[in-house]
Parts: C-alpha cells; sequence; structure tokens
C-alpha cells in the first residue's frame, strides 16, 4: 500500500489513542465508582475479553464479504455504541452483562481488523520505524486525553462524557474512509508454524498487560482516591517522556540491533514492573511508578509489535495470523485480571498480582529472541 495510506494510519491512531486513553482507560476504574467491587470490575473486564475470544469467528466471513477496513470500521461504531451504554452501567445487573457483549464485539472486528490491516499495510523492512511513530502518536495524545477525560467524568459527568468520547470514536474512522480495503482470499491460509509462535507471544503479552496496565491503573485509581481528574492527571505526567521511547526503539530494531531493543524493552519492563509491585499503595511512589511505565510501554509495544506485523506478513494471510493470535492475548490477559480478582477477593493487596507480570515479560523476551535468531529473519 502507499505512503498515503500509512499516513491516514498515522491520523486514525492519534484519534483512537485520544479514546483509548480519555474513556477506555477508565473503564474499570468508572465500573468501581458504579458500585462494583475491585474485584468485579476485573472479573467484568475478563469477561469482555473472553466475549471477544468466542465472538473472533465472526471476523472472518466479514472480511470475505466487504474487506479489513469495513471490518475496523464496523468495530469503530460498535465501540462508540458501547461507550454510550456505559453511564447506565449501576452495578451487577442486564445493563452490564450487555455493555460486556456490545464492548467486546466492537473490541474484536477494531483490533483484529486494525492489527491485519496494519500488517497488510506496514513496509516489512521500516516497520520498526512505522510502528514507532504510531506509538509516539499515541505517547503524544495520552499527554492530553487523560486529562480531558478526568475532567469530563469529574465535571460533565458520565453521560455528557462518554457520550463525547463516543462521538470523537466515531470521527476516528474518517481517516480510513478513503483509504484501500483488501480483501482476504477464502482459500488463503495462514502458516501453522508461525500463528503458534505468535499465539505464544501475544498470550504472554496480555499476561503482561493485565499485570502491569490492567491490575496497575485499577490500584493507582484506589490509591488517588477514586478521583477521575486525579487519575486522569497521572496518566497524562506520565506521558511527557513516552514518546522519545518508541522512537529510539523503532529506530534500534530498523537498524538491525534487534537484540540490543529487546534487551533495553524487557530489561526496563521488568524493573518497573518491580517498582510498581512496590509502590502502589502510596500516591507519591505510584506516579513515579507511573511515569516510569510511561516511557517504558510504547518501547515495549513497539519492540513486540514490529516483529508480529513482520510475523502476520510472513504467514501469507494477516487476519488469519492476527485472529489465531490475538485471541492468545485475550486469554493472557483475561487470565491476569481473573486471579488478580480472586487475589483481591480473598483480601490481598495488588502486590502479587503485579509481580506476576515478570514471567510474562521472561516469556516474550525468550520469543522473540528465537525469531530474531532465525536466519531468515536476521
Amino acid at each position: 500500500m502507499s505512503f498515503t495510506t500509512i499516513r491516514r494510519i498515522y491520523a486514525h491512531a492519534g484519534l483512537q489513542s485520544f479514546v483509548e486513553a480519555s474513556g477506555g482507560l477508565f473503564v474499570v476504574g468508572f465500573l468501581v465508582t458504579q458500585g462494583l467491587s475491585p474485584s468485579f470490575a476485573l472479573a467484568s473486564f475478563a469477561l469482555v475479553l473472553l466475549s471477544r475470544f468466542a465472538l473472533r469467528a465472526a471476523v472472518l466471513p466479514l472480511a470475505h464479504a466487504y474487506g479489513l477496513r469495513t471490518v475496523l470500521l464496523l468495530g469503530v461504531v460498535i465501540r462508540a455504541g458501547s461507550y454510550i451504554m456505559l453511564p447506565f452501567v449501576s452495578g451487577l445487573g442486564p445493563m452490564l452483562v450487555a455493555f460486556i457483549l456490545v464492548s467486546g464485539l466492537g473490541s474484536v472486528l477494531y483490533w483484529t481488523g486494525y492489527h491485519a490491516y496494519v500488517s497488510a499495510a506496514g513496509s516489512n523492512a521500516e516497520m520498526g520505524r512505522q510502528v514507532s511513530i504510531q506509538q509516539a502518536v499515541t505517547a503524544t495524545v495520552g499527554i492530553v486525553a487523560p486529562v480531558a477525560g478526568g475532567l469530563l467524568l469529574g465535571w460533565a459527568g458520565a453521560m455528557v462524557g462518554f457520550t463525547i468520547i463516543a462521538s470523537i470514536q466515531l470521527l476516528a474512522g474518517l481517516p480510513l474512509l478513503g483509504a484501500p480495503n483488501p480483501t482476504i482470499n477464502p482459500q488463503s491460509r495462514a502458516d501453522p508454524d508461525i500463528v503458534r509462535f505468535g499465539r505464544r507471544i501475544y498470550f504472554a503479552e496480555g499476561l503482561q498487560s493485565g499485570c502491569s496496565n490492567v491490575v496497575w491503573n485499577l490500584a493507582l485509581f484506589v490509591t488517588l482516591g477514586q478521583s477521575f481528574e486525579n487519575f486522569g492527571g497521572a496518566l497524562a505526567l506520565a506521558g511527557l517522556g513516552a514518546a522519545a521511547g518508541s522512537l529510539l526503539i523503532g529506530r534500534m530494531i530498523d537498524g538491525g540491533r534487534t537484540t540490543h531493543s529487546l534487551a533495553l524493552a524487557y530489561g526496563l519492563g521488568a524493573i518497573v514492573i518491580g517498582i510498581k509491585a512496590l509502590a502502589w499503595s502510596t500516591a507519591l511512589p505510584a506516579l513515579v511508578a507511573t511515569a516510569l511505565g510511561a516511557l517504558v510501554a510504547p518501547m515495549l509495544a513497539t519492540a513486540m509489535l514490529s516483529p508480529l506485523y513482520a510475523m502476520a506478513q510472513r504467514s501469507q494471510c494477516t487476519l488469519r495470523f492476527n485472529m489465531a493470535t490475538e485471541g492468545g492475548w485475550d486469554l493472557g490477559c483475561s487470565v491476569a485480571a481473573l486471579v488478580a480478582a480472586i487475589i483481591l477477593g480473598t483480601g490481598f493487596g495488588y502486590t502479587l498480582p503485579i509481580l506476576l507480570g515478570l514471567g510474562a515479560i521472561a516469556a516474550i523476551w525468550r520469543g522473540l529472541m528465537q525469531w530474531y535468531r532465525q536466519p531468515d529473519t536476521a
């Protein structure tokens, strides 16, 4: 695909990042303010992920009939609807169940379509730079968006706040309206060996993300007094150094220093998880840990997504690769959320659930090192 398509993806990524940082990051905390305990809020999030796992088979016939871009845009619309549903969730009940199903369907269509689309659009020779630019855009937006989300939800209220966020979610689809719409050959099949390899890495990444992001964000929200404004301000402050980390790691990948980039990203990732496990209970140390995590997060994402997009291209069918492997992410992240819910429900704190991410970090590093050591990959 053309450079124009890549620029459309960058524009979409900026708007989508605003939605995630001003709305998506607040969902679990919002469920707590609506009467759910932290354990039930995490369990509800895990059910969203498990519903995605169950609904993922719906992606393939839609992509066959209407193309990848259409699947992605349909996910955008349904996700917007899920945000509008959130203000009506009040504790355990039918509305929570409906939100879980709608959110799961929108997410599986969007993220599977997005990663397959980017895999098809990107240049393998410059994948590190292209992914790092997307992460830099995400990090830059992440400086402003959390403050906006915190103010919207804290001052304007959930109804106004989530309606505005849903509107921005719809706007995120506009840059892609004129982009190519790749079709999927019904006869194509993804290489099973590459799929299995990618699925293991995605599972470990889901586990890592669940421990160091989902569980951590809930711990931070509780520590900051369940204040949307304080939580949004903390995330915005953390975003100041994130863009530099993503650009650094992308240049290292494209420059052939892949093992150095992995050692840097995942070494720092392990250190940050250890700091978060110790710092979550006190506001100031938690803010410092959040800032460090924001610096490392785009480095981890770029280090992982660059080879995964390359795997998708090499598998011969980017959609089937992403359908199979993203199911691994859903399972890994839901395991992290459910284990944390059980631990919190028994009266323990957030330290152990966060530390579980260390095993996931080690598994991702080992898997990616194996990938880069293959002669044709190097």
